[in-house]
């Protein structure tokens, strides 16, 4: 064991392949100081983010959306894309803040195959979306209104990007993809049951 002038001891190294010596626990610690502030600074971006969208972005679109005077189906969608188009900008946030374009750049040749499998799984959602839009412009089907719609009779209750909800006499809750609401058939009894 090695010691110093003073005869305390010092800890053992172990060499690494190119004659170096292996990290010890004062690298790691500083490599830790160094990248706590960007932790922090994501987690403050989460925050602020999930704040900010669900504290200002819904009820302040709500309004907004009110005022202009669109289909409750509109409303409901364009307030949904808004989300997640706010959500991608915080998510995109964190990842600068982190650094993570470097790490993003280097695995781009396995995502390329990565979102091959996810576009191949994503059809039905590419489906949804699509029948969403046509769905929300429809003058036939909107919110409040008691259809006969994938199979369930009741009173439709929102109208996203992939999904209608019915909730039945019964009082239960039917989430229907939109793909099997606009390529099916469709029957309005009432309109603005509200």
């Amino acid at each position: 064991m090695a010691h110093d002038c003073i005869g305390a001891r010092t800890p053992p190294q172990l060499p690494d392949s190119t004659g170096g010596v292996l990290m010890d626990w004062q690298g790691i610690i500083t490599v830790m100081w160094e990248y706590l502030p960007r932790l922090a600074w994501a987690i403050g971006i989460f925050l602020f983010g999930a704040l900010a969208i669900h504290g200002l972005l819904r009820p302040l679109g709500r309004r907004l959306l009110r005022r202009v005077k669109w289909k409750p189906a509109v409303l409901s969608l364009a307030l949904s894309m808004a989300t997640t188009v706010a959500w991608i900008l915080v998510i995109s946030g964190i990842f600068a803040v982190l650094k993570l374009t470097v790490i993003a750049a280097t695995l781009s040749g396995s995502l390329a195959l990565v979102a091959l499998a996810v576009a191949q799984g994503a059809k039905n959602t590419t489906a949804d979306i699509v029948a969403g839009l046509f769905l929300a412009a429809d003058e036939d089907l909107d919110i409040g209104y008691r259809v006969t719609a994938g199979g369930v009779e009741g009173v439709v209750e929102r109208i996203d990007l992939r999904k209608t909800r019915i909730r039945d006499d019964q009082g239960k809750l039917h989430v229907i993809p939109n793909r099997a609401v606009e390529g099916g058939t469709w029957v309005v009894h009432r309109k603005d049951e509200r």
